[in-house]
């Protein structure tokens, strides 16, 4: 099966990102400070959120602190890893602390770009349904029912 939605189908992005991503001038710190929220309510739980964020190369390290999931940080790849899980609409997940700079160095000249990746059962966020299916051949009485599955693609928020 394949098949080709049109821009006229878009849907919107069911979780935002508010972000604030800083570095000071002569400074060897920044801040950084990112919250995820569900954007609308659809009834479905968005789950399986990983943000991932490849840091500048003068980042030596980070001191974050999280309201919910686990973070891991690589100085020697500079990749930040925040894997949330579902968010709980009551406490939004929030991830902030200070960044760690080489000293001597210019501060990065742009922020990092923001990754993301989700899951949501039983939804096509496509629009994308399925009315019938025919099957010729087979002995059995296949079960009624279609299994829908949204996974974010390359979600990229630019900060």
């Amino acid at each position: 099966m394949s098949y080709r939605v049109s821009s006229q189908n878009l849907v919107a992005i069911p979780v935002y990102v508010k972000h604030n991503i800083s570095f000071q001038e002569n400074s060897p710190s920044g801040r950084f400070d990112v919250t995820v929220g569900p954007k609308q309510n659809m009834g479905k739980t968005v789950e399986s959120i990983v943000l991932t964020v490849h840091m500048p190369k003068v980042v030596l390290n980070m001191n974050l602190t999280l309201t919910q999931g686990t973070y891991t940080f690589d100085p020697v790849t500079k990749v930040l890893n925040w894997d949330i899980g579902k968010i709980s609409p009551q406490k939004l997940p929030c991830l902030k602390g200070t960044i760690s700079l080489q000293t001597g160095v210019l501060k990065p000249e742009e922020n990092p770009s923001l990754n993301i990746d989700f899951k949501i059962q039983q939804s096509a966020i496509s629009g994308l349904k399925v009315n019938r299916l025919d099957m010729y051949g087979e002995k059995y009485k296949p079960f009624k029912g279609v299994k829908y599955l949204t996974k974010a693609g390359k979600f990229q928020v630019r900060t």
